[in-house]
């Protein structure tokens, strides 16, 4: 005997930490490992296992360039491994997701070291007590992580994100290209112009060269060790303002609202009857006459009614003709 049996789709998606939460986490530590990798692992190996004998061999330029080719390598070999993994069979939100965890993890670490600096000046300054105040620290940072893997948990935040990535900010597709592309274009125009301005303002005041060479992070109950958050920031903090102004540039003119609202614009100015050359000059000649006519008109009228009141016969408006006498000073002299 046979049954039929109904066969109902699997809608369900996770939510917490057992869907979109973890795969967040997951790849928020993904990042955070392939930029330790390319920024301090890769310089590391390369200071000990390669500098030592290519330098003396080809000099350091050679050393330099090889250098960066490498960390150039990596960045885009762990790049292309992590879109890979995020552009598989994953839910909607993830890479905001990612975003919104890294985003997160920075601002914690930033507020436990600001929590330990007060602590380390205020409450903590024996240095019996140092470990005590590092322990606070900690439960301040486990605290805060605690909160917000809390806040990961409620469905808010899967739809928050789901929102939030469809804008199309983690994407390099383009929104509608082929049309509006006129105003789009002068609109990316814009914003790569003041972006490039700012950045050019930056190098040409040498703002980051009167400063530290590195940007360093003074880690609390540390004994004085600093983290190194950027080197050469002369470099290295323009290049990366250009490259995320070219990204917000691009992106800008691609948000599903922004765009559409670029696309009527245009279509806007596509119904705008323009006039003439000829016309123009008529036009133009037409305004021109017609105010100094006006003008003309209205230094008359002034003039005339300048004369009809202030003379002998009417006398409304009386006009003082005398200069004012000099008032005479006088100096003091010194006997």
């Amino acid at each position: 005997m046979a049954l039929a049996v109904k066969t109902m789709p699997d809608n369900r998606t996770g939510t917490g930490f057992g869907g979109l939460a973890i795969t967040s986490l997951l790849g928020a530590v993904y990042v955070l490992g392939s930029l330790a990798i390319v920024a301090f692992g890769v310089p590391r190996l390369w200071a000990t296992g390669v500098s030592p004998w290519l330098e003396p061999m080809l000099g350091s330029f050679v050393d330099v360039a090889g250098l960066i080719v490498v960390v150039l390598f990596a960045a885009g070999l762990l790049g292309s491994l992590g879109l890979t993994l995020v552009g598989g069979r994953t839910q909607p939100g993830t890479r905001a997701g990612i975003f919104t965890v890294l985003a997160g993890l920075i601002l914690i670490g930033w507020v436990t070291v600001l929590v330990g600096r007060v602590l380390e000046r205020t409450a903590f300054t024996n240095p019996g007590s140092q470990w005590l105040g590092l322990a606070v620290t900690l439960t301040v940072a486990a605290a805060l992580v605690i909160w917000c893997g809390i806040l990961m948990q409620r469905p808010r935040f899967q739809t928050s994100m789901v929102a939030f990535e469809s804008q199309g900010w983690f994407e390099a597709t383009s929104y509608k290209g082929s049309q509006g592309v006129k105003v789009r274009r002068a609109t990316l125009l814009g914003i790569l112009i003041l972006v490039g301005t700012g950045v050019y303002t930056l190098l040409n005041h040498r703002s980051l060269e009167s400063g530290a060479r590195d940007w360093l992070l003074a880690l609390p109950f540390a004994g004085g060790q600093t983290l190194k958050l950027l080197p050469d920031v002369k470099y290295t903090v323009p290049i990366l303002l250009a490259v995320a102004g070219l990204w917000l540039a691009y992106r800008a003119v691609n948000i599903p609202v922004f765009a559409d609202f670029l696309i009527a614009t245009e279509a806007e100015i596509n119904k705008v009857s323009w006039a003439s050359r000829k016309s123009l000059i008529q036009d133009t000649i037409v305004v021109l006459v017609t105010v100094f006519l006006f003008t003309v008109f209205l230094l008359v009228v002034d003039v005339a009614w300048g004369w009809l009141l202030s003379n002998k016969y009417v006398g409304v408006l009386r006009v003082n003709t005398e200069r004012p006498a000099q008032t005479q000073t006088v100096e003091e002299q010194d006997w």
